[in-house]
């Protein structure tokens, strides 16, 4: 359109020199072949980088990511050009993120199915036992048990990976409310009274009255709930569980100490990671419960570590900022 009109106005400025100003005519008409001329070759420099934009382009989208678009120097081509950077820098960063999920998710995918793998062979193994005849009514009595205690597993399991999915997917909007950490102790220990009763633990509970906590105590229970059943479940029979707190102007503090065996060294560095198991694990540890307690008490603000103290035993600290959870 444009060298359309420099030739238009070339023709149009030479016939009417030719008429009215004889002596201007070629002077006219070079002026609008030079204008021409220039227009044609800045047009067609254009076009050329418009192609090789194009073909830059269609690179990046047929997957090629070492694409560089500063070669455009000023002007709409180079504010294209930098809004093209732009959009490409966002791709490159969310495919990124989903090769990661990807990886993530079938990562999760292959433990979960390894996690329920070993209850489930069980269970097939439990039904297979209760088929064949000639096995008495106590027999069958203590297969149900078994078979029970599986799926209790199960459910345990299943339901602590849907919790893991949801904060994962950030679904979960938590509650800010003040609440005692009593309320939330006796919360976080009233499932386990069968249990310490079974293996004659004594559950040490002192200086928890008083203090305040901001959080969601349902979410925040269910953290110290796993906490509390990782001290019960590495504790011996007629051991001892304590759980105390205290209080300063910059943070609220709560302490699980248990009398095992302690943790492993070189466990220490990836206890909160999902699925992991350390060496001094129990035979039904899914390695998932402590990977659950450090994702709630992270998104609300926290964090928790674990050590070991003298002369046995594991030490859970979970630190909350003053005034938040």
């Amino acid at each position: 359109m444009q060298i359309m009109l420099c030739i238009g106005v070339t023709v149009i400025g030479s016939v009417l020199s030719y008429f009215f100003c004889m002596k201007f005519y070629w002077v006219t008409f070079l002026t609008g072949c030079a204008i021409t001329a220039i227009s044609l070759i800045f047009t067609y420099r254009r076009y050329m980088k418009i192609s090789s934009l194009s073909q830059d382009i269609d690179r990046l989208l047929h997957g090629e990511e070492s694409i560089r678009f500063d070669d455009y120097g000023e002007g709409e081509l180079a504010v294209l050009e930098n809004e093209i950077s732009k959009m490409t820098l966002r791709l490159l960063v969310q495919s990124g993120q989903l090769q990661k999920d990807k990886k993530y998710l079938a990562d999760s995918l292959a433990d979960i199915s390894h996690q329920l793998k070993t209850p489930l062979t069980s269970l097939e193994i439990l039904n297979a036992a209760l088929s064949q005849e000639g096995i008495d009514f106590e027999q069958q009595s203590s297969l149900l048990h078994e078979q029970l205690l599986l799926l209790s597993r199960m459910e345990w399991l299943i339901d602590v990976l849907l919790k893991l999915s949801r904060l994962d997917a950030g679904t979960i909007k938590f509650e800010n409310k003040s609440f005692p950490v009593e309320k939330l102790v006796q919360q976080a220990t009233a499932p386990f009274d069968i249990m310490l009763d079974i293996k004659n633990i004594k559950m040490d509970i002192s200086d928890i009255e008083e203090i305040q906590l901001y959080g969601d105590i349902k979410w925040l229970a269910e953290a110290l709930s796993n906490v509390v059943k990782n001290c019960i479940e590495s504790t011996p029979d007629g051991g001892q569980v304590k759980i105390s707190a205290e209080e300063n102007a910059m943070y609220v503090k709560l302490c699980v100490i248990d009398s095992g065996t302690g943790i492993a060294e070189e466990d220490i560095p990836h206890l909160f990671e999902r699925f992991y198991r350390g060496k001094n694990s129990g035979k039904n540890g899914a390695g998932i419960g402590l990977a659950l307690a450090k994702a709630i008490i992270t998104q609300q603000n926290g964090r928790i570590i674990a050590e070991n103290i003298m002369p046995c035993g594991a030490k859970f600290t979970i630190f909350f900022d003053r005034g938040v959870a």
